[in-house]
């Protein structure tokens, strides 16, 4: 499953979380892409996560969560995907 991850960072965390970005103390192998922020309000950024399930999201997300003050996740699909889907509802 493909998730996109919006999230706010908490601005008082800001440091020690570019230092475990930095350091490559937060597990990113699920991030199939590169995370973008929002140019009127940097502190929201938008990413795409890929996983198994939702379980194994909340596994490798939890350690992310600290430095969040609020994130969603919506389950998307590919462009292919959705065209099918599309065609399938006529």
């Amino acid at each position: 499953m493909i998730l996109q991850v919006k999230v706010k960072v908490k601005i008082s965390t800001l440091q020690e979380f570019a230092a475990k970005l930095m350091s490559g103390q937060l597990d990113r192998s699920a991030i199939i892409s590169e995370t973008y922020c929002e140019k009127d309000n940097p502190a929201i950024g938008l990413s795409y996560w890929q996983v198994d399930d939702m379980e194994e999201f909340e596994t490798k997300f939890s350690d992310w969560k600290e430095y969040y003050e609020t994130y969603e996740t919506i389950e998307v699909i590919k462009p292919q995907e959705a065209l099918l889907a599309l065609h399938n509802r006529k």
